[in-house]
């Protein structure tokens, strides 16, 4: 009984220590339109546009680039899909191809930047 009482006051005093606070959650809106920019990767410079629309990422278009087909070309590919997917510029870089990634990550990060309202 004694063991009940310890229990049950513990779980009284945790709950009443455990009070949720509220949050205020800040909404970053995004202008809709579509948004030039440039990439630096392995094979040099290349355009990106990325669409965004009701605050996604409709789509991300790269232009002529000199990246390797075989690597940066699929990595490329990857990486549009992962983010339209996930509605996210920072997913994970494709291995073989960290230059590429990372510069197609931070050309769809600028058009964000660019969007904000």
């Amino acid at each position: 009984m004694k063991k009940i009482m310890i229990l049950c006051l513990s779980l009284l005093i945790c709950g009443c220590a455990n009070e949720k606070k509220k949050e205020t959650v800040k909404q970053t809106t995004y202008k809709d339109g579509e948004y030039e920019t440039i990439a630096n990767g392995y094979g040099g410079e290349f355009q990106v546009t990325t669409t965004i629309k009701n605050d996604k990422i409709e789509d991300v278009v790269v232009k002529e680039h000199n990246e390797t087909p075989s690597i940066g070309g699929v990595a490329i590919e990857q990486m549009i899909s992962n983010m339209k997917d996930n509605n996210k510029y920072d997913v994970d870089t494709v291995s073989g191809a960290t230059k590429t990634s990372q510069a197609l990550k931070d050309a769809v990060k600028k058009a964000f930047e660019e969007a904000k309202r």
